[in-house]
């Protein structure tokens, strides 16, 4: 049969090296059933949601926003004691992130000379001790009401208690805030 008279066959746009030429290379047979040589550093399992305690008398939960945290370089820790200027928080967006739902009324907002009037008429000033820190991580998923935009997977939210706002734990996703409690 001559070339001409085979039937074409699909084309492949993979290069498949000469065993010889792999070695010649590479300086070991190629083969799927070898270990890679590459150290791998293991992803830690994500653990469970914490369970988180009822607001017991004089307790408030407070939102701080990560990039806000990040861009400050701001931290606290559980048992340092605070002095806030505080506003109201969304809390329908907060309902609608947070896998288990939590009442968080209140913001620090490193921003607030940017905030409206509407928004200053809600300030509250807050002074007391941290005695809980649960970082919030969502998951992001595509808008399907706008394009090209990325939103929180609504009810994805995994909050995992910390000791403060520089201690990391494993999550899905990403950080994108803190759920701070003050006894006042």
């Amino acid at each position: 049969m001559r070339p001409e008279d085979e039937p074409e066959r699909p084309r492949s746009d993979r290069v498949v090296m000469p065993r010889r030429l792999y070695e010649s290379i590479f300086g070991s047979a190629s083969g799927v059933t070898r270990p890679s040589l590459v150290p791998r550093t293991p992803t830690p399992p994500v653990p469970p949601e914490d369970t988180v305690p009822a607001l017991r008398e004089g307790e408030t939960d407070v939102w701080l926003t990560e990039w806000q945290i990040e861009e400050d370089g701001y931290v606290v820790a559980v048992g340092d004691e605070i002095a806030w200027a505080l506003y109201a928080m969304d809390q329908l967006w907060v309902g609608r992130i947070l896998k288990v739902p939590r009442n968080v009324p209140l913001q620090l907002d490193f921003s607030a000379d940017e905030l409206t009037e509407v928004d200053r008429a809600t300030r509250r000033d807050l002074r007391g001790a941290i005695v809980r820190i649960d970082q919030v991580s969502v998951r992001f998923v595509n808008d399907p009401d706008s394009r090209g935009f990325s939103v929180p997977e609504t009810n994805g939210g995994q909050q995992h208690s910390v000791s403060s706002l520089s201690d990391r734990r494993p999550h899905r996703g990403n950080i994108i805030g803190w759920i701070v409690r003050v006894r006042s």
